[in-house]
């Protein structure tokens, strides 16, 4: 799967930029494979319609109408789509404002805000509902772009400034702690980051690429911290998991897709080439 980067891959859509900033409108009918992108530039990203399932580092989440997110410069899975019982006519929508990432560091220095971070990990994105203000914001940035209206570059920068500071009154600590001291030194554990995505049926291109690494330096990275291949580890730990379900009343035919697998007959072949015995023989043993 080749990355879609950004902002580069959304210079066609409707946008105010200036200079290194940019207010882009961003609608497309959306599917529910994730893609793989690099943001080259911090964002903010409010979705206006359906919803972006995103990953990033050892964490995921859903944006739905209402929320938006701050996001740093790095590697992230996302899918957007919109919502089962709409209309197929409807698009996927968000507004979208990219930044370089150095621009955080002047509006700390601007506002005299200091950079110690309190928290043990830093999160990876800034995760917030809209405020009545940040709704007043929003309609009044659409309607620049939807009037083709450009900006110069020191009010482009009044503007993000003015959603910086909305997030930093809501969020300090958590803004702190993602752009902070300390934030790039935290670096990402690789054990973090698979235990965090092990039911979340991740490929090994896509958890390589969450970790900023190649598939081969993946593959030896995992081996070196695990001693065994990362398809192993996590097909074992799946199965080890399925067994804690079934001991609490689960069938295995409400089990298998929850666990990565296609059908009932492979999960139950797996299981008892771990376990020496099926899914149903083993509920029906520990049922007595």
């Amino acid at each position: 799967m080749e990355a879609i980067t950004v902002p580069e891959a959304v210079k066609d859509k409707p946008q105010i930029k200036a200079g290194d900033i940019s207010f882009v409108y961003y609608r497309e009918r959306g599917d529910l494979f994730k893609k793989q992108v690099i943001f080259n530039q911090c964002a903010i990203s409010f979705v206006l319609n359906g919803q972006k399932e995103l990953y990033r580092h050892a964490d995921c989440t859903i944006i739905r109408p209402g929320q938006g997110l701050l996001i740093p410069e790095g590697n992230t899975l996302i899918a957007e789509h919109v919502v089962k019982g709409t209309s197929r006519d409807e698009l996927y929508s968000s507004f979208i404002i990219f930044f370089p990432q150095r621009l955080i560091t002047d509006f700390f220095t601007k506002h005299a805000i200091s950079k110690k971070n309190t928290f043990a990990d830093a999160p990876p994105y800034v995760l917030f509902s809209n405020t009545a203000y940040l709704n007043e914001y929003l309609r009044g940035v659409r309607a620049l772009v939807d009037g083709g209206q450009q900006l110069s570059y020191p009010v482009a920068l009044h503007k993000l400034e003015e959603l910086l500071l909305i997030i930093y009154e809501l969020y300090p600590a958590q803004l702190i702690a993602l752009f902070g001291d300390g934030h790039e030194a935290a670096g990402l554990s690789l054990q973090k980051l698979v235990e965090n995505n092990l039911f979340n049926n991740l490929t090994l291109d896509e958890l390589a690429f969450l970790a900023n690494r190649s598939l081969s330096s993946f593959k030896r990275d995992f081996e070196k911290a695990y001693g065994l291949s990362p398809q192993k580890y996590i097909r074992e730990r799946k199965l080890e998991s399925a067994c804690a379900e079934l001991k609490k009343g689960k069938k295995a035919s409400e089990l298998y897709n929850t666990y990565g697998y296609e059908n009932l007959s492979n999960f139950n072949t797996a299981f008892k080439k771990k376990f020496g015995v099926t899914p149903a023989a083993y509920g029906q043993h520990v049922a007595v």
